[in-house]
């Protein structure tokens, strides 16, 4: 059976704090380092709060969010550097309502280190979701998903902000344009 399980949201942020998170993102060593970086610092508190922030405004925020949040492993901004592959050795997996959330300035669609929904209905999602910067993808928890490898001429850093909330979305989002992808 179908169902709606995945809502893409491009320019999910206004301009003005995209680019105050994105220009934090290029500015640090960690972007265009080769090492894998997981970080919980003031750059992904601030981004935590716009990404909240935003939820609430288009109405996709839930209540038990905020507990979720207190969970040290909720949400970390991962730095992947280029020719590095996803860290699943066992490779498609689900996750219990989760989002990825692009914050870095440029990315170009030939470094791949897309987001494979491994059951999408529609093909274009199974080869994989462009990493476009500001650039929001929710899972509800029954969406099998993967990550490419990103390429070696990437010229930095693949980041993102990934959430792991604990929920399902029953709802579609209010006064933003949107894409349902359906997954089996």
């Amino acid at each position: 059976m179908a169902c709606r399980s995945t809502i893409l949201i491009d320019n999910f942020l206004s301009s003005s704090d995209f680019h105050s998170i994105s220009s934090r993102v290029e500015s640090s060593a960690q972007y265009n380092s080769d090492e894998m970086f997981d970080m919980r610092d003031d750059l992904w508190r601030d981004t935590n709060n716009l990404v909240f922030k935003r939820l609430k405004e288009i109405n996709l925020y839930q209540e038990h969010f905020e507990e979720a949040s207190k969970i040290a492993s909720f949400s970390y901004n991962q730095f992947r550097p280029p020719n590095y592959a996803h860290g699943n050795m066992y490779g498609p997996h689900v996750d219990d309502g989760s989002y990825v959330f692009y914050i870095h300035p440029h990315w170009e669609e030939s470094w791949e280190g897309k987001l494979k929904l491994t059951n999408a209905e529609n093909e274009e999602y199974r080869n994989g979701i462009f990493a476009k910067p500001n650039r929001f993808i929710w899972m509800n928890p029954s969406v099998m998903h993967d990550v490419s490898t990103t390429s070696p001429d990437a010229g930095h850093a693949r980041v993102t902000n990934l959430g792991f909330l604990g929920a399902s979305l029953h709802h579609d989002p209010v006064g933003v344009e949107y894409i349902n992808i359906i997954t089996e």
